[in-house]
């Protein structure tokens, strides 16, 4: 199968790097353009309860960001192979699955932990609730 346009999205781990690695393979194999994301969670009751204003939301996003992509970006680097980056604030498997859609993506790829967090076991991991709600394949990398 051939890809057109593949979206990595990396929380910044080692699980995720992986899943970025894979993705810019595909990409320079199938020449597909790369996008590399990650989303950021801001609940509005930290916010608020921080009270930070705008431009503190702001730094925080943007710091929270910075500390995902950068790994990732720097692989990329080294490898060679260029990607759109974008970063989204809201749930990460819900900006997933959203941006897929919208950006015409047609492979989502992610690393996947295969260790799980108390609130997993409940809510799903990101991985997982990406797979069951995407409309196009999804590759993950353990």
């Amino acid at each position: 199968m051939i890809f057109s346009r593949i979206l990595a999205a990396t929380d910044g781990t080692e699980a995720a790097l992986r899943g970025v690695e894979a993705a810019a393979q595909l990409a320079a194999r199938d020449n597909a353009e790369l996008l590399l994301m990650t989303a950021v969670s801001m609940p509005q009751y930290v916010a608020t309860a921080a009270k930070m204003d705008r431009k503190g939301v702001e730094a925080y996003v943007e710091r929270m960001a910075q500390e995902c992509l950068r790994p990732a970006v720097d692989l990329l680097r080294r490898m060679g192979v260029g990607a759109e980056v974008k970063v989204v604030v809201g749930p990460a498997a819900e900006s997933i699955v959203a941006e897929a859609e919208s950006s015409g993506a047609d492979l989502i790829v992610m690393g996947h932990r295969s260790r799980y967090e108390p609130k997993d076991l409940i809510l799903g991991s990101v991985s997982s609730r990406v797979a069951h709600n995407v409309k196009v394949p999804i590759l993950l990398v353990p």
